[in-house]
This record gives C-alpha cells, structure tokens and sequence, in this order.
C-alpha cells in the first residue's frame, strides 16, 4: 500500500528553523511566550504557522515508538525498506515519520519500527556521519535499550532507522495507569540508569531521554528508545555546514542540559541531567523527601561537573536511598549519617543501649548471683545471652550493612572492635562454651578482613590482621567442637593469613605452608559432613591458591588450581551452584585464565577471558551494588585487561573500556574504603595509563592534567607512610613520566621540574639503602633527561 500526499512537501530549512524556534519557546515563561514568538519570527508568516502548527501537534501528540510527534502533513512511505514490508504508520512528527513493519522473506517473523527522517532535514555531513555510524549503535545490545538494526538511505535521499519494535507505553503513563507504587517506580528508573551506563561504556550518549523516550512493555520490562539520534560521546560537531543534526533537532526542552541548549559540548553528564528530570517527573519528591530531593537537584546541577559522575552511581545512590542509607547527593556530615542509621536500626539501637547498660549491671551482681537464689541465676543468663546476640548482631548483621556504604570504613572498625571485645570477654569467661568461642574465632576472622587482608578492601592494617587471624587459630585450638564445624574457620583463617604473608611479607614460602594447613584443616572433614559453610571455606582456600600462584608465576599450578576450582563448582549443592558466590567463583576462574594468557603471550584468548569476567562481575554488581569484594576483583579484572588488550590488533575499543572500568571501580571503592594502600597504589597506576594513552591520542593538555593528578596521588599517600620504599617508588615513576608528557607538550621547565624531583626522591632512597633495582634502572636515564629538557629552546 502507498500513502499519498494529502499535502505539499515542506521546505527543509523552514522545517528547521521552525523546530529550534519551537524547542526554545517551550523553555519560555508560559506569560512571555506569544510576544516572544511574534517577536522571532517577525517578517516570516511562513514561519510563524509552521512553528504554531508544530505548537498543536505538540498538544496532542500521541507517540508509539519515540521522538516524533503528530504532524499535519504526510509524506510518501514507501511500500518496502530493504526485506521489511510498510504495513501501517504508528507515528509521526517534523522530523518524520515511524512505520511498523514486517519481515518479508520467509524464513523467519520479524516486527520493526522504521524511522524515515525527512530528506533535506540533515546536512549531506550529518547524513554521512549517521551511516558511518549505524554499525557502532547496532551493536548497542541490552535488554533494557531498544536494539538498532539498521539504517540507510531510502531512494529519494531520506535517511531511515531499523530499530526493534516496542509494544509499550510512555514511563509516566504506564507508572499512572498502573498506579505503581514507589519501589517499582525506583526499580524501573534503575534499569533505565543500567541501560545508559552501558552506552556510555560504549561511547555512545543518547542525547534525548524523555519519558516519550522511556517505554515499558506489558511484562513491566523498561526500553530506552530512539539510540539512533545519539552519537559518539567524543564526535565533535560538524563544522563548516548547517549546525542542525539529529542531535540537535531531537533536543526535548524541559529536559535538555543547559549546555546542550546554549550549543556547548555534549558529553555523558547530559543523559545524567536528563535522568535527573525523568526521576523528578517519575517519584516526584516532596518537602518531606530531603534525600530524594538532593540526588534530583545533584543529577540536574546546571553546571556538568557537578553532576554525578556516571549513570551507575546515579543508581548507586537511588539504591542507598532506596535502603534507607546515607546518600552522596548530601554529603558525608556525622550528624546526617547517624540521623540514618537511628532511622533505620531504632530498635537495634535501643537494644544495643539497654544490652550494654545490662552488661554494667551484670559485673555487679554476677559476684552473688549463685548464691542469692535459682531465680537470680535464669535472670545472668537472660543478660548473658542478650549481650551474646548483640556482639553478633554489631559483627555480622550491621557490619554486612555498612560494608556496602561508602564512607563507614573507620566506623566499621570501631564497631567491629567493640564488638569482638564483647565476644573475647565472653569466651573468656568462666564456663564459657565451645560454641562461644567458635563464634569468637569467627568474629576475628571478619574483623581480620575490615584490618587489612591484602586481596579484599581493607583499612591498610596488615599487622592487626595478622594479629586477629592468630587469635581466632589460637581460640579453636583444643575445642571439643566435631570436625566439621572447626575446619571451615581454621581453613578461613589460614587461607587469609596466607595472603598477608605472601603480599605484606613477600614470603611465598610461608603462605605457601600456611596454605597447605588450609587444606589440611579441610580434608579432615568427612565427605558426608561437607555443608555450605565447608564448601564457602574452600572457595576462599582456592582463592587464596590462585593469588600466590601468580605471585610466584607458577603457570602449571595456576591452570589447575583454576580447573579445580570450575569442577568443584559442580559438586555444590544446586542452590549453592546458582548463587552470588558461584558466580564469583566462576569469574575468579576466568580472571586467572585471563592472567596466565598475559603471561604466556595467549593475550588474545586472554581478552577474552577478562571480558568473560567483567560481564560476570558486572551483573554481581547490579544485582548487590558495592560489594566490596566484588568491585575488588572488577577493578583488578579490568586493569589487567588493559595490560593484556594494550596494544593488541583490533582491541583498541576494549582496552579503553578496561581502563575506564578499572578506574571508575577504583575511585568507588576508596569512597568505601579510602585506607586501603593497595586501591591506592592502584588508583596511581591507573591514573597514569590514562594519561599516557591521552598522550598517544595527542591530546597532551588532558594527558598533563591527568598525569598531574597521578602526582597528586602519589604524594599524598608518601605523606601518609613517609618511610615507606614503595610510596616513594610510586612517586618517582609518576614524576618520571609527567616529566616524559611535559616534554612532549613542549613544556621543557615543567619536565626538568619533574625529572631533578625525581632524581632528589631517588638519591634519597639510595643513602637509606631502599632504592628498588626497577626504579634503578629508571633513574639511570634521568641525567640523561634533565640535560635533554635543559637544552630545549
């Protein structure tokens, strides 16, 4: 079937002045806006009926798939595009108009939409540019982000868009019609935050995300739509020709970043402005609703820098505030954090009050307690069991909570310490049970893990850990307990004593016995006995294995101990085998194969193994935002995939993607735990690949920024461990390469500035007998350096 004209063809650059004419006037106070227009397009009557035809077609607008309102005039569709048969319009609007359509060949069903974008709307540079890049957003898959199929140029010049067809209705409506109550609301707004984030990974901003944009289909599945007027975060715009594209046609007012309307560089914080407005609209907060009201207020900040980082911890904070936890929209102050966790434990906390106030009382009367009658004696043991519960509570249950919240990391070391004190002093007691002190040793190991166990976020206290970890061994020695419930704790405990060793003491040897204790305490299990807790114990002995093995860069042992660990995920219990810690371990396993790739050259296959990895660790953390020990393994997964991809044919997109991941997850963490010496070691390596990767890409102002910062890093924590051999290390090669970037730049007094601290912090290091052999080598360039950069004009 053909659809005829019923008017004529409009002139394109009168249909693009009137749609900028439009998108401003909507931003207009509603009293200003007839004198404003009148004013616009004075001398223009052709002008003035296009922009109030386009005004009613607003009014009324009724749209299916997105982004094209009803317009008065129709175009010729065309029977076919490619193998799709036109079957019926489903929208239309001044940029053109969406078709359903349907596969016609046989082999297989197929439903579009097709967008016709009306010819002489773009420049002859915006439609080359579109078809260019039609191949990167069709490979923008994910389940919440309506797929792009294809696109071209339809026989009269007018580009179009395959893209999936979405039987759906607009977010707002659908949360109305459906009278949504707040948690759907939340979770559907979070998937929105998960399918932006993932095209911003992609280097790809959306640009218009409205709620005609936003769809949610019949099963309450949320899809973004219309990703193909987006464009490549770091596209410039096109210079020399008309300025509209599709970009810039599609800008929706009300809900268009500041900067995209005044035509300044669109970057990723647009779709973050505009997610602002979506959630404003979507839960719309009230007075009565301070934390809501600061992330929307924060997402929408006028000016880009102020605004949340990323898509993903936009929903960061939604979660937090979505549980009741302190959010980052308003700020960290003590008296606002506490006011949260009051709200959230009142009766914890109450409890935790009168326990400890009953704790007093008890070492008062316990002297006499025996003696003085049976009903005296019941009333100790009441107390005794109430403060037992409450160690435990402090320990696990509220410790597991704030482990996950970002600033709580000094907190949770007090509270852990208060609360093992309790325990010790229990088990300690006269007539203590085993069982006492078996919760005791567990209570050391968690405590061990806030101290500094090396592999997992930690506050930077190997020494105290090591401390703890002894203790809890110590408290089980001579237990009466069965087999089966002592070893999973000793094994536990070893295992992550293993790791101090071999990280804080460089003695791979020692953890290397320490291990085999682990696996010994294991094997004295019976196999009949062997429950979760036995099975969890040995994933972290496995763990532990795999680490030292690539410290020691023992490759055979690394390939078995990773194909032990894939098999003995089969022999987990069936709801065991599908849980978070599983598929932990499965991406564990995939990050070491990664690892041995990067040492035996198999970089490809090693790619691929470390993609494998992230997208595992990736949707565990969607599933449980800011599990610390999740985001450990995502960043050090996406800094060796860096390393591993760097360089390597046809993976440039990907080891972007890696650096970005590992330092978005870096930054994150030490928002949790800011004294962890290793993320911070980490975050300088990191930082300083940005910046030479901006040198590659000739981009030296950015790459000077950027490596500056490194510096900044660096010095900071050599002012917070002065003695400490590796900070200083770490700064020497942070100045050494500003200094190499400086040069580049043509910045020759900046790169001598650089390279003679350098040398100062490596003499330094050399009269203290500390100096590396690696930053040795590196220093014997530096004179070298320094007359080279002395000698520049």
């Amino acid at each position: 079937m053909l659809w005829r004209i019923q008017s004529k063809m409009r002139d394109p650059a009168l249909e693009r002045d009137a749609l900028l004419i439009f998108s401003e006037y909507l931003d207009i106070p509603e009293e200003r806006r007839e004198a404003w227009l009148a004013e616009q397009t004075y001398g223009r009557p052709e002008l003035l009926a296009r922009v109030n035809a386009i005004r009613e077609a607003d009014r009324v607008a009724g749209v299916r798939t997105g982004a094209a309102l009803n317009a008065v005039e129709e175009e010729i569709a065309p029977e076919r595009i490619g193998a799709y048969r036109i079957m019926e319009r489903i929208g239309r609007g001044g940029m053109g108009s969406v078709y359903r359509g349907e596969r016609m060949t046989e082999d297989f069903a197929h439903v579009v939409a097709i967008k016709i974008i009306k010819p002489g709307l773009l420049s002859e540079s915006l439609v080359s540019r579109f078809l260019r890049e039609r191949q990167t957003l069709a490979q923008l898959s994910h389940p919440n982000i309506a797929q792009l199929y294809d696109g071209g140029e339809w026989a009269d010049g007018s580009p179009y868009i395959v893209m999936e067809y979405v039987d759906g209705v607009p977010l707002v409506q659908w949360a109305q019609e459906h009278e949504a109550p707040r948690g759907v609301r939340t979770r559907l707004f979070c998937d929105i935050c998960d399918a932006v984030s993932f095209a911003h990974r992609n280097l790809i901003v959306h640009r218009d995300l409205t709620p005609s944009n936003v769809l949610v289909t019949q099963d309450g599945v949320v899809k973004l739509i219309d990703f193909g007027i987006s464009r490549p975060a770091e596209a410039e715009p096109d210079r020399g020709g008309p300025t509209s594209s599709l970009a810039s046609l599609s800008l929706t007012p009300g809900y268009a970043a500041p900067e995209r309307r005044e035509g300044g560089r669109v970057t990723t914080a647009a779709d973050i402005y505009s997610l602002g407005k979506l959630l404003d609209v979507l839960l719309t907060p009230d007075a009565g609703e301070p934390d809501l009201r600061a992330i929307v207020a924060k997402a929408t900040a006028p000016k880009p820098e102020d605004r949340y980082a990323s898509a993903d911890a936009l929903k960061a904070d939604m979660t937090r505030w979505a549980e009741g936890l302190p959010v980052e929209a308003r700020g960290g102050s003590r008296r606002y954090r506490l006011g949260k966790f009051l709200r959230r434990h009142r009766t914890a906390v109450a409890a935790s009050a009168a326990a400890l106030v009953l704790l007093v009382a008890a070492l008062v009367v316990t002297a006499d307690a025996y003696v003085r009658s049976e009903r005296a004696r019941k009333a100790e043991a009441a107390r005794f069991e109430e403060v037992r519960a409450l160690a435990n509570f402090l320990l696990f249950d509220l410790n597991d909570q704030l482990r996950r919240v970002v600033g709580n990391g000094e907190a949770r070391v007090a509270l852990t310490e208060r609360a093992q004190r309790y325990l010790r002093a229990l088990a300690d007691s006269p007539g203590a049970t085993p069982a006492l002190r078996l919760e005791a040793a567990r209570g050391f190991v968690e405590l061990a893990r806030v101290q500094g166990v090396p592999t997992e976020p930690n506050q930077g206290m190997p020494e105290q850990a090591r401390g703890s970890l002894q203790a809890a061994l110590r408290t089980l020695q001579g237990s009466p307990l069965a087999t089966e419930q002592l070893a999973p704790v000793r094994a536990e405990a070893s295992a992550l004593l293993a790791m101090v060793e071999a990280h804080a003491d460089t003695d791979q040897e020692k953890a290397a016995k320490t291990l085999r204790t682990a696996d010994a305490a294991l094997a004295t299990v019976p196999g009949d006995k062997r429950d979760g807790a036995w099975m969890a114990a040995r994933s972290i002995v496995r763990r532990s294995q795999l680490e030292l093995a690539v410290l020691a860069q023992d490759l055979d042992g690394l390939s078995a101990i990773t194909t032990q660990l894939e098999r003995e995920i089969g022999e987990w219990p069936k709801a065991m085998a599908a849980s978070p810690l599983a598929e932990g371990d499965r991406a564990y396993a995939a990050y070491y194969r990664g690892i041995r790739g990067y040492f035996t050259d198999e970089l490809e296959p090693g790619v691929v193994q470390f993609l494998d990895a992230q997208r595992r660790l990736e949707a565990l953390d969607r599933a449980r935002p800011n599990d610390p020990q999740t985001l450990y393994l995502l960043a050090y997964n996406a800094y060796a995939g860096y390393g591993t991809a760097l360089g390597l044919a046809g993976r440039d997109a990907e080891t972007r993607r890696f650096l970005k991941v590992a330092q978005d997850t870096v930054d994150r963490l030490l928002a949790i735990e800011p004294g962890d010496r290793i993320l911070q070691s980490l975050r300088i390596a990191l930082t300083s690949a940005a910046a030479e990767m901006l040198a590659s890409d000739r981009r030296l102002p950015e790459a000077l920024a950027m490596q500056t910062r490194a510096v900044g890093y660096a010095k900071a924590r050599l002012g917070r461990e002065p003695g400490n051999n590796i900070a200083a290390s770490k700064l020497i090669l942070a100045q050494i390469v500003l200094g190499d970037i400086s040069q580049r730049a043509g910045k020759p007094d900046g790169a001598c500035g650089s390279y003679t601290e350098a040398r100062r912090l490596l003499q330094t290091l050399e009269s203290q007998g500390k100096l590396l052999g690696f930053i040795e080598q590196h220093g014997k360039k530096l004179d070298d350096n320094i007359r080279r950069c002395k000698a520049s004009p």
